[in-house]
C-alpha cells in the first residue's frame, strides 16, 4: 500500500503535480493533480495525445472539450469524471480556474 496526500499545484507554479508513479504487473500507474488557469487552452495550439489511458475527475472549474473540427465535444465540470483512451486526440478551453485529479495507466 502506498498513501499520498492530495496536493494541488500552486496557481503560480507549473500546472501538473505528479504525486505518485508505480509499476506493477507490467502496468505503470501515475497519479496527480492539475491546476488550469481560466482563459488558457490545452494544448495552446492543435491537439495532443498520449500513450496512456487517462481517468480524470474535475473537482473545481470547467473545461470546454473540443472535437477535431473545433466543435464542442462537451464540458468537464466540477463532479465530472472523464475517460480518455490512449492516443485519443484531446484539446480544451479552460472556462474557469480548474482543478482536477488524474490517473494514468500504461502497459510497459
Amino acid at each position: 500500500m502506498i498513501l499520498k496526500e492530495i496536493i494541488y499545484p500552486d496557481p503560480k507554479d507549473y500546472y501538473n503535480n505528479e504525486l505518485l508513479t508505480h509499476e506493477n504487473a507490467g502496468v505503470l500507474t501515475t497519479f496527480g493533480t492539475v491546476y488550469l488557469k481560466k482563459g488558457s487552452r490545452i494544448p495552446e495550439k492543435g491537439f495532443s495525445r498520449h500513450p496512456f489511458n487517462e481517468v480524470s475527475i474535475v473537482t473545481e472549474g470547467c473545461i470546454e472539450m473540443l472535437n477535431e473540427d473545433g466543435s464542442v465535444a462537451g464540458y468537464l465540470k466540477k463532479g465530472t469524471v472523464v475517460y480518455i483512451n490512449a492516443l485519443e486526440l484531446q484539446a480544451g478551453n479552460v472556462l474557469e480556474d480548474t482543478r482536477l485529479i488524474y490517473v494514468l495507466n500504461q502497459k510497459v
